[in-house]
Parts: structure tokens; sequence; C-alpha cells
């Protein structure tokens, strides 16, 4: 029986991290093949198009585009424009309306407050304390008058939230006003605040890169896909197993195709490594990896999107976005998709405004956890149903508004090839089982080298990120490089 081709290295995923790991190591002449289970390349980079307008329901921005990225680099390299979004207004709605600019500031000032003083906090709170218990607490910067701080937690340049934080001391907001204003980092996190451990709570900031972003012109998907380059993908192959024997890694696709390689990077998505079962990779992979991937936690972030026929909400060509905090009770399995969005911290970007090029009358509104679980037990066109109802009953336009023409909602934590949006920051746990360790653990090779791991889940100090795949691809692609160099020597 003739054996299959022996490939310098097999990449399990083809999307940022798999991306970046196959073109260093191919530019660096060594054999690559891209095993991908979707029909496309990407991953969790997903471009929503109809014609020239194209918005990202996937990863969306390079963050710290000026604090050094690599991404943009990739992107320049590859003549991929980014686009700096300009500065626009951002919108609060309460549960009477949208809120004068004082009181939206008085919002912003004191949650910036609160999250610069929580950040890291010394002496260490035990590893049971969570975000929520400090942030909600009585003595908490939230509920009182302050001067912010500048914080890295808050990416203040996104259309979700494109508002510079004011520098000038603002009145302490109301109370409940504060709390749900505060329940909006549920989206970032991908997490509830109850989850977050205080411990940990801004630990990436000292290191992660923020402060401005940029979106790639023409979509995160488009820009993977160039990435690549001329490497070898097959795509709709998923993979079952990953054997390593007789000095060569063995991988078997759902067809039952074969593959060997002398090593493999597995960019498998976290999500889907807690559901792989136990014979996936043999030898099996050791307890304090098994341990560590079911206990790191991934979150949750979906985004809502409806396209309509013209803007009919207020100002729409000179607000960037607009934040809806509740107006009822938080909703459970039982809320109808009425409540769920009444009782919900929404923030809904509006690309009809000046932020970007291109102007479409699209809006784009981020799920936290608890609406996007509950949301997607409903058909999604109920879901948009309910949305445009929603928007129609905060905005109080004059006149009945045109019905959104095109919707998209998205699953990722059902989806079988992400379960989940990203990696969230350290959960609380009882006995400081969970850390940032987790992240440096998950990302550590195994079988001698010859099993790799990349994915945003494998960078301890970008994670969650476009940058954390992109820095543990470039990672990858040098450690791999380096074990080949040395097995051709010898």
């Amino acid at each position: 029986m003739v054996q299959p081709k022996l490939f310098d290295t097999i990449v399990l995923g083809a999307g940022w991290s798999g991306a970046v790991a196959a073109r260093d190591l191919a530019a660096k002449g060594h054999s690559v093949l891209v095993l991908e289970a979707r029909d496309r390349i990407g991953g969790r980079a997903k471009t929503w198009s109809r014609g020239d307008v194209k918005i990202d329901v996937g990863c969306s921005w390079i963050h710290g585009y000026k604090e050094g990225n690599p991404t943009r680099t990739i992107a320049k390299e590859l003549g991929v424009t980014a686009h700096l979004p300009k500065p626009a207004e951002g919108v609060i709605y309460g549960p009477e309306g949208p809120l004068s600019s004082t009181a939206a500031s008085a919002l912003r000032a004191s949650l910036s407050s609160a999250q610069a003083s929580l950040k890291t906090p010394h002496p260490a709170p035990p590893p049971s304390a969570s975000l929520a218990s400090a942030l909600f607490s009585s003595t908490s910067p939230l509920f009182t008058s302050s001067t912010p701080k500048p914080s890295s937690d808050v990416q203040n340049t996104s259309p979700a939230n494109p508002d510079a934080v004011p520098t000038d001391s603002a009145p302490a907001p109301p109370k409940d006003l504060a709390e749900s204003f505060a329940r909006t980092l549920e989206i970032g996190l991908g997490l509830k605040l109850e989850q977050a451990s205080l411990k940990w709570a801004g630990w990436e900031s000292a290191t992660s890169f923020a402060g401005s972003d940029a979106a790639p012109e023409g979509g995160y998907e488009a820009l993977v896909k160039k990435a690549f380059g001329p490497v070898e993908i097959k795509l709709g192959e998923e993979v079952v197993s990953v054997k390593y024997a007789d000095g060569a890694v063995q991988v078997t696709t759902v067809s039952g195709e074969t593959y060997r390689g002398k090593t493999v990077v597995c960019t498998i998505p976290l999500g889907v490594l807690k559901q792989l079962p136990e014979e996936f990779f043999f030898p099996s992979l050791p307890p304090a990896r098994k341990e560590t991937i079911q206990g790191t936690h991934v979150g949750v972030l979906e985004k809502l999107l409806l396209h309509y026929p013209k803007a009919w909400w207020p100002n729409a060509d000179t607000v960037g976005s607009y934040t809806f905090l509740p107006t009822s009770s938080t909703p459970n399995e039982n809320s109808s998709l009425a409540e769920i969005f009444s009782g919900s911290s929404l923030v809904c970007a509006n690309f009809a405004g000046p932020s970007l090029p291109n102007s479409t009358p699209t809006l784009l509104t981020y799920l936290s956890e608890t609406p996007a679980r509950l949301l997607l037990a409903h058909p999604p066109e109920q879901v948009a149903k309910a949305y445009h109802e929603f928007l129609i009953k905060r905005f109080k336009p004059t006149s009945t508004p045109p019905e959104p023409t095109e919707y998209a909602l998205t699953d990722w934590h059902k989806d079988k090839y992400a379960y989940g949006a990203t990696t969230t920051p350290s959960i609380v746990s009882e006995d400081g089982e969970r850390s940032p360790l987790d992240f440096k653990e998950l990302s550590r090779p195994l079988w001698d080298g010859r099993l790799g791991f990349a994915g945003e889940h494998t960078e301890m100090d970008h994670r969650g990120s476009v940058a954390g795949a992109v820095v543990s691809g470039q990672r990858e692609g040098e450690r791999v490089a380096r074990l080949l160099n040395r097995l051709a020597d010898e």
C-alpha cells in the first residue's frame, strides 16, 4: 500500500492562527497542508455581504492598530486598507428615552473610574470573588462622582462604543442606570460579571493591544483568505483523529482520507476541543491539559444585524451607536422576545453614521450572554421582527418606518466548529485553579514538539482577540520551523 505524501506540517483549521502559521512555514520552504472542516476559509472571521455592503459578524476590528498589533502589518503587506473610525456621538437610552449628554457622561465617567480602580487589585482578593461583587458594592466608584482615568478595558473607537472617555468630573449617576450600563461590559467580556474573576480583572491590559481600532476594508473574512497565499487548503475535511507513531503524525478526516505530517499545528477552537472524544488524540492528552481545556471558559457574544431600505432612526447621519438600558426586569427562559430585548443592556452600532466609509442603512447589535442564549432559542426571523418592533418602541419615530429587508443572527455558541465566541478572562474558582496561566498551558506543544497548538485561546497576553490568534500563529510557525530544521539535521 502506498503511503500518503508526508507533509512537513499539517495545520488543522483555516482561521487566523492557521493562516499565519501556514504562510510563515510555507515562506520558509516547508510543505504545508491546511485541513478545514467548514466549506469556507476564515473560521470565526465571517463577513455579511450584500453587494458593496460588507459588515463583519465575527471578529471586526484590528484592536491596537497604532499600538503594534501585527495584524496591521499583515494587512499592509497584502495591500488591504484599514479604516480608523471617525469620532461620532454615542447615544444612551434610559427607560424614559435618550439621556442628556451630561447624564451619559456621568455614566461613562463612573464606569471608567470603577474599571480603573478594580484593575488587578492588591492585596489580591480571594479567587472566588467576582468582578460583580466589587463593581456593585456600596463603595464602588460606579456609584460616586469622579474624574475618570483612561481604561484600556474600554474600546472607545469601536462603533459599539465610539466616544472618548470624558475627562471632566461628572456627577454620580442613578444607581439603577449605573448598574445597567455596567452590564454592557458583559458584551466584550463574553460572560456575566458574576463569573469574571476579580483577582485577575484587567490583568491583560498591561500587554494587550488597545487604544486605536481599525476596520479592514472588505471585511475580515477576505483578509484571512489573502493571508493564506498559495498554501494548499482542503475545505470540508473535518478531522476525526490525530495519531502519532513511528516519527509521523497521521490525520484522518470524516471522509476517510488520511494525511501524514512530520508535525501538526492544531488551531481547533477551545469550545470544540472541549467536545472532542477521548480517542481524538493518540497518545491521549495529559490529564493536566484535559483539565485546563475543560476549565478554561469560552464566552458568548452574538450579533444581530438588520438591514433597511433607508435609515429611519434618529440622527442616523451623526450618531455612531445607540446603547439601550433595560426598561424591565432581567429576562429568563420564560420571557417573550419583547421581554428579552426590554430587559437587556444592548449596544447597537449604526452603520449609516459617519464612523466608517460607505455608510449603509444597517444596524448591528451586540448581544451579551443572557439575551444571546435566550434569543437563539427562537427562529431568527421571529427575533428580527421582535427587535424591529423593539427599536420602534425605543426610538419612537413620528411615522411608520420601513421593515428590514435583510437580517442576520449569529449563532457562534451553537456552531459545532466554534461552540462559542472566544475565551474570556479568567473566571472565579474556589481554590485558585483558574488563572491566566491556563492560556499558557493550552499553548504547550506535545509529542516531542510534533503536536503544536495555536489560536487565541493559547495566548496568555492576547487571548480573546485576532491579535492573539495572529501572535500564536507566528509563535507556532517559528517553533515548528526550528523543529523541522533540527529533524532535517538528524
